[in-house]
């Protein structure tokens, strides 16, 4: 298949060479853990109306917008009942995080087509449903799962979840009923997943035996499998540990290769088109690829679990920008692992560490032309 052509880069280029060089400095060695703690404990407050990326003069293009970690960041208004003197002496426990559930261990995230969150949390073997607008928290396969990782949503609002302890995908309804459940057999350890809805493939990576199986989406068939294991050459088409996937809108495979510590490129018949990336802290290399995404604009989205930033590149994989730091302030990570992005251009990253998944938006292509065309004429203008 031809790929698609690369789109423009999200950054003028008068832009491009200093965030590169930001991006540099984002990947060299941290300072030791003390001193790190000692510097957020006297860090200012984090304004998060002015939390973009990159920062002025350029053209904004990520922008933070919430933090959530449960049930209290979706409808914070329920007061909690906590525990009296007169309680415990009786001998009565209240029940665990006062009844409310809250974000453990978050791995994947998928959007459906009412804009609901879903996040997959195997520290509690359970999905979590966010709906933002209506301020409700629901819960997919507490009696099924028992630890979910990778999600997909189909263009009927299905949902696919990869559990990795038994070897198989589970399907729940738009309702939360379980529909059913398939791959056991083929599966053995399914980690991310992802879906093609054009030419109806399910793509599960299993890494534990370093190759994505392809199925089909609607009868749930094995069809084959992409990739084979590593050998100490790493030969194209051949992985070490995936983790995740991504499909543009070509209908072209991202996996993160991650012991590999690079992203491959596959058309939709499974064969091998480009890679990128290589373990290193220069521009575009990775520690621990682990979470994959294609915005609207088909650039792709990288998080790295041990820089604990989203790198993002075209679809050639030039590098163009990237996102995140170390640390527990908004904007920062501790350890990244996995990213959604919808329609809408809202890009959901999950930290397991701290047991949240941070909101940002992508401004587009369209949404940011007019102000790079305002910068354009501004610079045109000669001072007086």
């Amino acid at each position: 298949m031809t790929s698609k052509p690369s789109r423009r880069n999200l950054l003028p280029r008068t832009g491009y060479a200093v965030l590169v060089a930001l991006l540099v400095a984002s990947l060299a060695p941290r300072a030791g853990a003390a001193d790190k703690k000692k510097h957020q404990a006297g860090a200012p407050p984090v304004d998060i109306s002015k939390l973009v990326w990159p920062g002025p003069p350029d053209v904004a293009r990520i922008r933070y917008e919430a933090t959530i970690t449960g049930e209290d960041d979706v409808n914070p208004t329920t007061t909690k009942k906590k525990s009296t003197w007169m309680d415990k002496l009786a001998g009565v426990s209240m029940p665990q995080e006062e009844g409310k559930p809250r974000l453990q261990k978050p791995y994947g995230v998928a959007v459906d087509s009412k804009g609901r969150i879903y996040v997959a949390d195997g520290g509690s073997g359970r999905v979590f449903v966010f709906d933002l607008e209506k301020k409700k928290v629901a819960i997919r396969g507490a009696n099924q799962l028992s630890s979910p990782a990778g999600l997909a949503i189909d263009d009927t609002d299905r949902l696919f979840v990869a559990d990795s302890a038994q070897h198989a995908i589970f399907i729940f309804r738009e309702d939360g009923s379980l529909e059913g459940a398939f791959g056991e057999g083929w599966l053995h350890r399914p980690a991310g997943i992802a879906l093609d809805n054009e030419n109806r493939f399910l793509y599960v990576c299993d890494s534990a035996e370093n190759h994505v199986v392809v199925f089909d989406a609607d009868t749930m068939k094995y069809l084959r499998v992409v990739g084979a294991p590593s050998n100490e050459n790493a030969v194209p088409g051949t992985f070490g540990n995936p983790t995740n996937a991504a499909v543009d809108s070509e209908g072209n495979l991202y996996v993160s290769d991650t012991f590999n510590a690079r992203i491959q490129v596959f058309d939709a018949g499974g064969q091998f088109i480009r890679m990128w990336g290589k373990r290193g802290s220069n521009p575009g290399n990775f520690m621990r690829p682990k979470g994959i995404a294609v915005d609207g604009d088909d650039h792709i989205y990288v998080v790295d679990s041990e820089f604990n930033n989203v790198q993002i590149f075209d679809n050639e994989g030039r590098i163009l920008m990237f996102f995140g730091d170390r640390g527990e302030t908004p904007g920062k990570f501790m350890l990244a692992t996995g990213i959604g992005i919808d329609k809408g251009g809202h890009v959901i990253v999950t930290e397991q560490w701290t047991g949240r998944a941070q909101i940002f938006r992508y401004v587009s292509e369209a949404e940011a032309k007019p102000e790079y065309e305002k910068q354009g004429k501004a610079r045109d203008v000669k001072p007086q």
